[in-house]
């Protein structure tokens, strides 16, 4: 008999959660942290991965059905510890909705995880409250990195120009002082 079924995920209901980012824009570290069972699970991803989590969950949630108590707060004020070993990189992650407890799931999965494996490294249950703050906050943190080019929609590198190739890839010429010639 496969002992598979018999071992546990680590999840739980979310007591804590947030979503950020480190570092300088073009090259920020994307995270989404969570206190459960008074353990800090750091689950580390890419930009898109975030934005895609927010956007899911942004549409998840109005599918719902309405609730009249969705602006009740459920958050416990927990310290979350940034040095916790309970991290890993997400490879891949799942939406689900539990009717009877009314909480939103996510599931993800280690990037070193087998394929053949079924189980997620973690299961997180939110509110829709929580759910919400996270699809705000993934979208604000999202949104904060360098700026894109109107022309080209490529992200333009703080402080150094932009060779747009809507422009042919030409810079805009200085002419005299601080006049250019685009």
């Amino acid at each position: 008999m496969d002992n598979d079924f018999l071992t546990p995920i680590p999840g739980g209901d979310a007591q804590r959660i947030r979503v950020d980012a480190i570092g300088e824009p073009g090259g920020r570290r994307f995270r989404l942290i969570a206190a459960v069972s008074g353990e800090t699970h750091i689950l580390w991803m890419e930009k898109q991965q975030l934005q895609a989590l927010g956007l899911a969950i942004e549409q998840m949630l109005e599918q719902l059905p309405d609730r009249s108590n969705l602006f009740e707060s459920t958050e416990v004020p927990i310290e979350l510890d940034d040095t916790t070993r309970n991290q890993f990189r997400v490879g891949r992650m799942e939406l689900g909705f539990d009717i009877t407890s009314d909480r939103i799931i996510i599931s993800a999965h280690d990037v070193q995880q087998e394929e053949s494996e079924q189980f997620p490294s973690l299961n997180v249950r939110v509110t829709r409250n929580q759910a919400l703050e996270i699809s705000t906050d993934a979208a604000l943190v999202v949104s904060a990195g360098r700026p894109r080019c109107p022309m080209c929609g490529s992200l333009m590198a703080p402080g150094e120009p932009h060779v747009c190739p809507e422009q042919n890839g030409h810079l805009p010429l200085p002419l005299d002082g601080d006049e250019f010639l685009v």
